[in-house]
């Protein structure tokens, strides 16, 4: 025995240690780690001597003794399996839910919604939504059950209580303290919840609590509570000093043979089958409850783990969860069990609880992160190789044994009758003369399989490969006959044709066919007797066997030949015919034309997608790789040619080793598909029939904008009759759905509409989300449906709502509108009116403007009249002033006359001169004639200047009248005096004579006055 290293403590290493029931020890010695664990009083150790101390030493080392014991007895039981590899695991981190890493306990209502205990409240997950529902104190959830009436009742830390859906369907918290007796309100940690008719237990270290819907009874221990759970139709709890103890008539009565588990910690407890309840404890093994006696069983499979939990999964097994080995799962009939630990793909090995839901399927909570175990699909993985996880490329099972090409060799397990349950990679061993190379294909002909990788070909007897044909590598072998058994098998490899011959119950290598050398990896024979083989970069040959068998001829058929491409051609040979995958889907040959055209098999199905991989299982129905995944065609029974269903399998989309896809259908329960990292189990009748009903649950619908608000939280609405009407700002929304199909939830497609806003439905979506927003006001219906990969749909999940009309649109602002229409109207008739008034004004002021403008027209015709009319009494005074002129002249010839009368007078000698004298005095009659037309003349031009003068001045005589004429035309003294035939002086006395009878002042000028007149 190797020498202590390390004695530590219990401290956060496990719910029981935080229990405070033991302690654990861990010792690390020079080979490999233990775990001890020890109870009751506490002990201590020495760091000084690193041993530990006191008087649990020897107890110490016995346990030592014994778990190196059991480890060595029983270790290799702990790792069997259960069916072919291992069932997909998902993990979930603290990083994916966003809260506590540990959680203490799990459960599941009846809409599937997942619920786990954890640090930090109440945690859901609905399968695309985790929500945290903490408790009022902030305080870790150890402990969670669901009653039948949808309540999830929890046990924390001084608090219980149960949470159940609220208005709105939002989950809410009610806290049973209040129903405790005053003097039982404050206590510790709560563990376990059990239900009994409607009556629900919590369990604490020191006192039990029953609810029975009103108030709430408190039980207290002999020593101290250390389990409870229901059992069949009884409540049982474990005292540490009593032993089992259950409830007979609200009262603790001790089982018979009870006292075998004083002291002993219970993990689980759960009936099995009618008569048989299964006792789980942490450290001592499994006990069973029958007959009313307790008894333990022998070869426990966890003598070597500290369990934290366990449940049934059904009457014949049952799981717990460990904290260093993960999950095991134990069959109490056919004495097997099945591990899940960091190996098979949990995040590590310390499992807090663990659960079934109710598709059959474990989930474990764990010290840091949960894991989902898809325990009951049809679909497990099998990992290949003790190293590592080697890609597969072929698969046959052969004379009860299975067979596995990888990437490194020929691996073969055995099978006894036939049965792949319990293979692990650990019965996997590679066959002799097979290490280290590519295993291509794996072909059973004549009773025989043969073998090729990349030197050659073999023939199997158990786990030794015999050569057959070595050089090139194979590729395929193509039995040349249906007929058994078959003589000749054309060998596609790296360089060509190979041809094998059956004598003597084994194949001999006939070497080489001639003919155009190439790569054959797939090839196929025609009823005509012609091979076909494809070529992933060329084409499509065609060859043409001599009768001997030694030679062939060969024809490359391209895009010219009508394939859609040249690249990426498979041949196969489905159902008596030979079929290509191409690029477009499934094309033919036709002899006649000798061309290539689309395939009018599957034609329905496949359409033109792209096809990678065909083959044909004994019930005819067709598997195959395409661009959209790998699936099955199944035909019915009474026609193999009409109406095929399509199984697609999504799960394993991604894992399939890409151009080198196979699939081995063995029968309806062991389908092999070879995988990237191992080979892929398929269970196809338990895939169908495991498959569950398809449901779509609405999570919940939240008004977003400024302040989000929740008002729907995915429960069961206490107002269900009552549409909620929300406020006009409430018009953005986002809702979320989901299907709780754990095992496929990330395949499961959606499609919604929006009643009141969507015409029709939305297309098919793995999207969980959706958002409408700028809503108007209205009733609205949101549904939302699911369908999963077989195309099964759900029933239809609606949520109706109404958006309030927005103050401008209600009856009173509808009464305010009418009102202020009916104002606004009576304004603008009066405003109308108002304008119209106006406009009246306006247009008689207009008309009083055109009247003004028209009399200034006409004041302006009247003064241009009177400017022409001026204009033409200028003319005429023109005219007249030139009379005047004329007359003036006159005048002055007068004058002159006069003069030359008095000269003429003065010489008057003879009758010539007196006659002389006479025509002159007649020329001036003439003058004074003319005198008289000047005064008219100029009385008219001067607005009756004389007939005024004459008028105002009667006085004035006729030779005053000429004289103020002359001055009035502004002629000098000189001009009158000529004129009035008188001297300059006669005319200054005059001007004098005419001043004084007119009265006019001296300063006073006489030409201005005339002027004014």
């Amino acid at each position: 025995m190797a020498s202590f290293l390390k004695c530590g403590s219990w401290k956060n290493k496990s719910r029981a240690a935080r229990q405070k029931t033991g302690r654990k020890h861990y010792f690390i010695t020079t080979s490999y780690p233990v775990i001890l664990y020890f109870y009751g009083q506490t002990d201590y150790y020495n760091t000084t001597t690193s041993t530990c101390g006191g008087s649990y030493m020897n107890k110490i080392l016995l346990n030592i003794l014994l778990f190196m014991g059991l480890l060595s007895t029983g270790g290799h039981a702990v790792y069997a399996q259960n069916g072919t590899g291992i069932p997909a695991v998902i993990n979930y981190t603290k990083f994916d839910y966003h809260s506590g890493s540990q959680n203490w306990d799990i459960g599941q209502d009846k809409q599937k919604v997942m619920y786990f205990a954890n640090n930090e409240g109440l945690l859901s997950f609905d399968g695309s939504h985790w929500k945290l529902y903490p408790l009022p104190n902030n305080t870790v959830i150890w402990c969670l059950a669901i009653n039948d009436d949808g309540k999830i009742y929890v046990g924390g830390q001084d608090e219980i209580g149960y949470f159940s859906p609220g208005l709105n369907g939002i989950l809410t918290y009610t806290s049973l303290k209040n129903k405790i007796p005053q003097s039982h309100q404050r206590f510790a940690d709560v563990w376990h919840i059990a239900f009994l008719g409607n009556k629900v237990f919590f369990q604490a270290h020191d006192r039990i609590f029953e609810y029975n819907g009103q108030s709430v009874r408190v039980h207290l221990p002999g020593s101290q509570w250390t389990f409870m759970a229901r059992a069949g139709d009884r409540i049982y709890a474990a005292d540490r000093n009593a032993g089992m103890l259950q409830l007979n008539d609200s009262q603790w009565t001790p089982v018979n043979e009870g006292k075998k588990l004083a002291g002993v910690l219970i993990a689980g407890m759960f009936q099995m089958r009618k008569d048989s309840i299964f006792i789980i404890t942490r450290t001592n093994g499994t006990f069973l409850l029958q007959n009313g006696t307790i008894s333990l069983q022998q070869n426990n499979p966890q003598h070597d783990l500290y369990i934290n939990s366990a449940t049934k999964i059904n009457d014949d097994e049952f799981v717990m969860a460990s904290s260093a080995g993960g999950c095991l799962v134990v069959n109490i009939t056919k004495k097997w069990c099945e591990h899940f630990s960091d190996e098979q793909g949990l995040q590590h090995n310390n499992a807090l609880s663990v659960f079934m839901d109710a598709d059959k399927n474990l989930w474990t909570g764990l010290n840091s992160g949960i894991s989902y175990i898809n325990y009951n699909s049809g679909i497990r993985y099998l990992q290949i190789g003790k190293a590592n996880n080697l890609p597969t490329y072929t698969t046959r099972i052969f004379h009860n044994r299975l067979y596995v090409g990888t990437s490194n060799g020929l691996y073969s397990a055995g099978l006894p009758d036939n049965n792949t349950a319990h293979l692990t990679k650990n019965d996997f061993a590679l066959v002799k003369n097979t290490e280290n190379r590519e295993a291509w294909n794996l072909h059973e002909i004549n009773g025989q399989l043969l073998f090729g990788n990349d030197i050659g070909a073999y023939d199997i007897q158990g786990n030794d490969a015999r050569l057959i044909s070595g050089g090139d590598g194979s590729w395929y072998f193509l039995p040349l006959s249906s007929v058994y058994p078959v003589q000749d098998i054309v060998v596609g490899t790296y360089n060509g044709l190979k041809r094998l011959r059956f004598e003597d119950n084994r194949f001999r290598d006939e070497g080489k066919i001639e003919g155009v050398p190439d790569s054959y990896r797939f090839m196929a024979q025609d009823n005509n007797g012609d091979i076909w083989a494809s070529h992933p970069y060329r084409g499509i040959y065609r060859f043409s066997l001599s009768p001997d068998k030694k030679k062939y001829t060969t024809h490359l058929y391209t895009t010219g030949d009508g394939l859609p491409s040249a690249l990426n051609n498979f041949v196969f040979k489905i159902k008596g015919r030979v079929l290509y995958a191409t690029t477009s889907g499934l094309y033919e040959f036709d002899a006649h034309t000798n061309r290539f055209s689309p395939s009018r098999f599957l034609a329905a199905v496949f359409g033109k997608m792209k096809m990678l991989y065909l083959t044909e299982d004994k019930e005819g129905n067709v598997w195959f790789c395409n661009e959209k995944g790998t699936g099955v065609v199944h035909f019915s029974p009474a026609d193999d040619v009409s109406q095929p269903r399509v199984t697609y399998f999504p799960e394993l989309a991604g894992q399939l080793l890409s151009r080198f896809e196979n699939i081995y259908p063995y029968n309806r329960e062991n389908i092999y598909i070879g995988s990237e990292k191992g080979l892929i189990h398929l269970d196809y009748k338990k895939y169908t029939a495991a498959q569950p009903n398809v449901t779509v649950r609405l999570g919940m619908v939240k008004t977003t904008g400024k302040s989000d608000s929740t008002i729907y939280g995915g429960y069961q609405d206490k107002r269900s009759g009552e549409i909620p009407s929300l406020s006009s700002a409430y018009n953005a929304f986002h809702f979320e759905y989901s299907a709780p199909a754990y095992e496929s939830h990330k395949h499961i497609e959606y499609s919604y509409q929006l009643e009141g806003y969507d015409r029709e439905w939305s297309s098919w979506d793995t999207k969980t989300e959706k958002d409408y927003t700028n809503l108007s006001n209205g009733t609205y219906t949101f549904k939302v449906k699911a369908r999963d990969n077989q195309q099964h749909e759900s029933t239809v999940m609606s949520y109706r709502f109404a958006i309030k009309a927005p103050w401008y649109k209600t009856i009173w602002a509808i009464l305010g509108y009418l009102a202020l229409f009916a104002g606004l109207a009576y304004l603008i008739q009066k405003r109308q009116k108002h304008k119209l008034l106006v406009q009246r004004q306006k247009f008689e002021e207009e008309q009083k403007r055109l009247k003004y403008i028209h009399h200034l027209e006409l004041e302006k015709n009247e003064k241009e009249i009177i400017k022409l009319q001026n204009e033409k009494l200028a003319q005429e005074v023109l005219l007249q002033k030139k009379e005047l002129a004329n007359t003036s002249m006159h005048l002055m010839e007068k004058a002159d006359t006069l003069t030359k009368i008095k000269e003429k007078v003065s010489r008057l000698n003879s009758e010539d001169d007196i006659k002389s004298i006479t025509d002159l005095i007649r020329d001036t009659e003439k003058i004074n004639a003319n005198w008289d037309v000047f005064a008219a003349h100029f009385d008219e031009l001067n607005d009756g200047f004389l007939n005024k003068l004459k008028k105002e001045y009667p006085q004035l005589t006729k030779t005053d009248l000429k004289m103020c004429t002359y001055i009035k035309l502004n002629l000098t003294t000189k001009e009158v005096s000529q004129l009035l035939n008188i001297t300059v002086r006669g005319v200054e006395v005059s001007r004098y004579r005419i001043r004084k009878k007119i009265g006019l002042p001296t300063e006073q000028s006489l030409g201005n006055f005339l002027n004014r007149i």
